[in-house]
């Protein structure tokens, strides 16, 4: 061991390889076969190395930082999320930067230092739709995927984005309803501005009405995308008189107040009301919630994300892509088959 600093040029000296191939064994570049990366990254723990990050920068022209833009943490969604980009960036020695679209005051200089460099790519995953963020990114060309929120518009052409087929999820939900016979079905829902909410709850509002069943707009509840949501509207519409005998909360976390709701209330599920989300979370299929929901498959779409960004980092030119995942009805038993059945 040198009394030095050990530097790249001397695990290479001691791996039998170019001091580029260490480089890019270290940081995880798919180029150097497994079993050589493994080799380099033994050999380099062993020495005692650690790569100079300013030097590195200096050299590659790049921050090796990753800015993700999340919502509100509370909401299990987004760290499912966020786990799988943090495993996919790692792989590749990218460190990961959070950044939070609720912290008041701060959104204009983020954005600067976004622009400024600080970070070679950015996730957004927040449904913020407000957030001039978005558009600013793509007009200043920093390399962006839009992760798990639908885009209107003229930017829906200009960006990279991964999503799940919302229309479609939405029909599986009004289908699974009136195949148990609901015809009062309630609808605790986002707010329309957000792309990813309209496109669900339009696909669930066509298969209604294309069975002869449309809406109830006197059945529909409306709020922030949040666990608050759920429990206040699934309170107002299963008080009334004439209550809906199901309801369809746009996300599995606002299914969670619904069904806290209907319990407060001293309704049973499904017995007295019937509740079906959105998202297959985890804690969705414990059997505090035994949650019916549509399953978007959020880990393969996190790692598509990650690639798709890591690919627009490294090689910018190219027209948008936009990988759309299918989705699936998972039944269990908030929506267990009554003991009757007729007009519900």
């Amino acid at each position: 061991m040198p009394d030095r600093p050990v530097t790249s040029y001397d695990v290479a000296q001691r791996a039998r390889v170019s001091q580029s191939t260490v480089s890019r064994a270290l940081r995880g570049d798919p180029r150097v076969l497994a079993g050589t990366r493994d080799r380099i990254r033994g050999i380099a723990a062993e020495m005692g190395y650690a790569p100079h990050v300013t030097a590195r920068n200096l050299i590659t022209k790049k921050s090796w930082s990753i800015a993700i833009i999340s919502g509100d943490l509370r909401n299990p969604s987004y760290p499912a999320l966020i786990n799988t980009l943090q495993d996919e960036f790692a792989r590749r020695e990218y460190r990961v930067l959070l950044m939070s679209d609720r912290t008041e005051g701060t959104l204009e200089r983020d954005i600067l230092a976004l622009r400024g460099g600080l970070v070679d790519g950015v996730v957004f995953i927040s449904h913020r739709v407000d957030s001039p963020m978005v558009p600013q990114l793509i007009d200043w060309k920093v390399p962006l995927v839009i992760l798990s929120r639908d885009v209107d518009g003229a930017q829906a052409g200009r960006v990279d984005r991964v999503t799940s087929d919302n229309a479609h999820g939405g029909r599986l939900v009004a289908e699974h309803l009136l195949e148990l016979g609901h015809r009062r079905i309630g609808l605790v829902s986002g707010p329309l501005d957000n792309p990813s909410v309209k496109i669900r709850e339009s696909g669930f509002r066509k298969a209604l009405s294309n069975a002869g069943y449309p809406l109830d707009e006197t059945l529909v509840a409306r709020g922030p995308v949040d666990i608050r949501t759920g429990f206040e509207g699934g309170t107002a519409l299963l008080s009334r008189p004439g209550r809906p005998s199901a309801v369809f909360s746009i996300t599995d976390y606002v299914a969670f107040g619904t069904l806290d709701a209907a319990k407060r209330l001293g309704l049973a599920v499904p017995a007295d009301v019937q509740v079906i989300g959105y998202n297959d979370l985890e804690a969705s299929g414990s059997a505090i919630f035994d949650l019916t929901t549509v399953r978007q498959p959020l880990d393969d779409m996190a790692r598509t994300a990650a690639q798709l960004l890591l690919a627009r980092i490294d090689r910018a030119a190219g027209a948008p892509v936009h990988k759309n995942f299918g989705v699936e009805l998972i039944r269990r038993g908030s929506t267990g088959v009554y003991g009757s059945s007729g007009d519900r």
